[in-house]
């Protein structure tokens, strides 16, 4: 593994535990994040407020990261997300992961999938 994967590590373990303290050593002032669902914040103070939001509406049970795909400046990896609002959240996705030259992340691309996989012509 490496030190970005650690980062990315980090990350999805501040939502597991609620604990965003060290959300501005990982995240480069300008970062874009854009959700699998639509919403793009396009800096730090944005995904603060986006975070503060989601804390009172959300609690994550488990962000799990699975395949990881190393390229000269983007890690891509994909998850599966566990999660309770209104009702409970199950679903998969990956994200491309953008550093910038002091290995901040400085863009997340995010895209889901539903959990549960059918073969229908197996």
């Amino acid at each position: 593994m490496t030190a970005r994967h650690d980062l990315i590590r980090q990350y999805c373990h501040m939502w597991e535990t609620r604990d965003f303290s060290a959300l501005d050593t990982l995240l480069s002032p300008d970062c874009q994040y854009e959700e699998c669902y639509g919403p793009v914040y396009r800096n730090r103070a944005e995904i603060h407020a986006w975070i503060s939001a989601k804390r009172e509406e959300q609690v994550v049970q488990a962000w799990t990261l699975h395949d990881w795909y190393d390229t000269a400046e983007d890690v891509i990896v994909t998850w599966t997300f566990a999660a309770t609002e209104a009702q409970p959240l199950l679903f998969d996705g990956v994200s491309v992961i953008h550093f910038n030259a002091a290995d901040q992340i400085d863009r997340v691309r995010e895209f889901s999938a539903t959990h549960q996989r059918t073969t229908p012509y197996a």
